[in-house]
């Protein structure tokens, strides 16, 4: 007959049964604990291992990544100065796409722009907000709601976007009121863009017509072993001669 192990009743026991027993508890908490502590540190330890040995494989894709990038915008630099001399193309455009005669595939290569604004620009928002102040009740509402609207619209970094500002100017062009009209102005002069990055587009289409994005950046990638994308891998050879032809010994 199987027996079953109940608990310790504590009442029954001498007081020196009771310590022994407080005593072994502490000793089985005690190695627990530091066998807890010692699973963490084997955690710590494989982290360690694992970051170290992935870091130089992320910094060589990074270096890689940067090399083709520059190579690219170098192979394009001549067609884009064609592409202005005959079509009459501005050569400070954000952006130039061109594309195979099939029209399978194209590149867009350009930059990105920020909006940023001078410290003038709260000047400007004052002088809005002013006119707001000075509307009559009868008109107040919908006029500084539509105002509102567009002040308070902004991008991540709080910065008033230039579409809103353009709406800005056609409100101050029919009020006609002369502070909002300047300090609409102020707000425009105020915006100062800067270039953010370099980047490159490519799409193509596969061999049932459908149109993809190339994926360039890391995070674009999925971790599914086959590729939607039916793109050709390059061989070891492939890359070696490109490496020697173009990179390593720098075409342009």
């Amino acid at each position: 007959m199987e027996t079953t192990n109940l608990p310790v009743d504590i009442s029954k026991l001498t007081p020196e049964q009771r310590t022994a027993l407080f005593e072994q508890m502490k000793q089985q908490e005690k190695r627990e604990k530091e066998a807890i502590k010692a699973e963490r540190e084997r955690y710590k330890d494989i982290v360690n291992e694992t970051v170290t040995s992935l870091f130089p494989i992320l910094v060589e894709l990074s270096n890689r990544i940067q090399e083709v990038k520059q190579f690219v915008f170098g192979e394009l630099e001549t067609v884009k100065i064609m592409k202005g001399e005959l079509f009459g193309v501005k050569q400070n455009q954000q952006s130039d796409t061109f594309t195979t005669k099939d029209g399978n595939t194209s590149i867009k290569l350009g930059y990105r722009v920020t909006d940023n604004y001078d410290d003038t620009v709260s000047s400007g928002i004052e002088k809005v907000k002013n006119y707001m102040s000075r509307l009559n009740d009868a008109v107040k509402s919908e006029k500084v709601n539509r105002l509102l609207d567009l002040l308070l619209r902004t991008d991540k970094k709080g910065n008033l976007k230039p579409s809103r500002v353009l709406e800005l100017q056609q409100f101050a062009n029919e009020e006609q009121d002369e502070e909002l009209l300047d300090g609409v102005k102020i707000i425009q002069n105020s915006w100062k863009p800067s270039r953010s990055c370099n980047f490159i587009e490519v799409r193509f289409k596969d061999n049932n017509g459908f149109e993809h994005s190339l994926p360039l950046s890391i995070s674009a990638f999925g971790l599914d072993s086959e590729s939607d994308n039916e793109l050709k891998k390059p061989t070891p050879e492939e890359i070696e001669e490109f490496d020697k032809q173009y990179i390593h010994q720098g075409a342009h």
